[in-house]
């Protein structure tokens, strides 16, 4: 089974990426959706994270997610306690979702954080999909209803282009219109399927 690395930060457009090489016969597994499912039905992690932070659990045992995100986005070292708990589970969950899709040519591995939490060491190469600062901003503003500020400070949060540059085997330059997009697509999927027949 090959694993790609597809990363890059928000309102750069990994997703509309990701759906055009799914069409093409790539898998898929959406690191965001597999931490989401384990946040809604893993008991094991669940309790790990209530012990460690103290009450993150509401009255029926779901993970209040806005109550964590709170403690830990204000302490470094929370949050690096947050990773140590729940990366572990998030890379089984979803290295069980790509054997899963292993009749694929390939499969991406959609993460975010890719570089930051290590799970590059799971991927052949990795694709990394950018846009201008500009063109993020108001993809966001249009996506999840934030003001520019909001927007703005997201990106600011995020790893800049020249990390994804000096990192990743390809580049993707998503500031125009869907049809740029997927001759980008299409001549990714080509080089990829030639390198994983190899």
């Amino acid at each position: 089974m090959k694993i790609i690395g597809l990363t890059g930060g928000s309102g750069t457009g990994k997703g509309t990426f990701a759906a055009l090489l799914r069409e093409k016969g790539a898998g898929w597994v959406d690191s965001d959706a597999v931490y989401r499912r384990l946040c809604a039905e893993n008991r094991e992690m669940l309790h790990q994270l209530d012990t460690a932070f103290g009450g993150v659990l509401d009255e029926t045992g779901a993970l209040d997610r806005k109550k964590l995100a709170s403690i830990v986005f204000a302490d470094p070292d929370k949050l690096q306690k947050l990773n140590a708990i729940t990366l572990p589970y998030i890379r089984a969950a979803s290295l069980d979702e790509m054997r899963a899709q292993g009749d694929c040519p390939f499969v991406l591995y959609d993460a975010p954080t890719l570089f930051e939490v290590g799970a590059d060491d799971l991927c052949e190469c990795v694709i990394g999909v950018l846009a201008d600062p500009d063109v993020r901003i108001a993809r966001i503003m249009a996506r999840d209803g934030l003001d520019e500020q909001a927007a703005r400070a997201r990106i600011h949060a995020q790893p800049d282009a020249d990390f994804y540059r000096a990192q990743c085997s390809y580049i993707v330059e998503n500031n125009g219109g869907l049809d740029l997009l997927r001759h980008q697509a299409d001549a990714i999927f080509t080089c990829l399927q030639k390198e994983t027949q190899l």
